[in-house]
């Protein structure tokens, strides 16, 4: 039994992982455009 509830949660620290990698790379994306729009409005 404890290894099955084991087996559960490692599989939603994996989703949750995948999850805040993908909205880290949105930010970093929307970031790398916010500073190439600024240094041109420079």
């Amino acid at each position: 039994m404890g290894s099955k509830s084991k087996m559960n949660l490692m599989k939603s620290y994996k989703i949750i992982k995948k999850d805040v990698e993908q909205k880290l790379k949105k930010q970093q994306k929307e970031n790398a455009l916010d500073i190439i729009s600024k240094s041109i409005l420079k």
